[in-house]
């Protein structure tokens, strides 16, 4: 994913994360912007109303950890190092592997089983 800059590569990221998540994803916040010395940028945002989740971007590596506190666990992807990334393919693996960190009775709850 070549963009002339970090801002312009993170909104296209947030664009694709919510037209996989629709209401599942909330409090989205863009931080850490910089193109020099390198593009790199952080985005923190909600799933599931459930856990606050980090997608950290530096030179084309990425990936998603699930916060805990002042600890992460990191969501390991197929997928951590490609410009060209298909991001409907990363955040529906993303998706998976934190439903299932999630109580199904909570997702059965909110229609999201």
């Amino acid at each position: 994913m070549q963009k002339s800059n970090a801002n312009d590569t993170a909104k296209e990221i947030i664009r694709n994360a919510k037209l996989i998540f629709g209401d599942r994803i909330n409090n989205i916040t863009l931080s850490s912007v910089t193109d020099e010395p390198y593009k790199m940028f952080s985005i923190k945002f909600t799933l599931y109303n459930y856990y606050i989740v980090v997608y950290n971007y530096d030179r084309g590596h990425f990936g998603c950890s699930i916060l805990f506190g002042e600890d992460t666990v990191s969501l390991q992807s197929n997928i951590e190092w490609d410009d060209e990334c298909n991001y409907a393919i990363y955040w529906k693996e993303i998706d998976k592997l934190v439903r299932l960190r999630i109580p199904d009775k909570y997702l059965e709850e909110y229609g999201w089983l």
